[in-house]
């Protein structure tokens, strides 16, 4: 048992230590997931849920925003700031260059 243990507790420090860094304001990044709306409207944000990390996907059209919605994207852009993540509560933001 104990060492039933001391093997799960190997595997999730190690896997810590594989997460990639996070992104700089600045950056240039592609990333994928799903997009999904939030708030009300006529304020909604266009957020692309990675499973992991959520992206405010910036330099959208409310057209753009609503033909995207619940679909399933590849997105290129810019990372700026002010920059959210991990423990924040708040989305990385992301100026879109191109969605595939």
């Amino acid at each position: 048992m104990r060492a039933l243990l001391l093997a799960i507790c190997l595997t999730v420090t190690s896997l810590g230590a594989c997460t990639p860094p996070a992104p700089r304001e600045g950056e240039v990044v592609t990333v994928e997931g799903r997009v999904v709306l939030k708030g009300n409207e006529p304020f909604i944000l266009a957020v692309l849920d990675t499973g992991n990390q959520q992206w405010e996907l910036r330099g959208l059209t409310r057209a753009q925003i609503l033909a995207l919605q619940s679909r399933t994207v590849a997105v290129t852009g810019k990372v700026v700031g002010p920059v959210g993540g991990a423990g924040t509560g708040l989305p990385l933001r992301l100026e879109v260059q191109s969605i595939q």
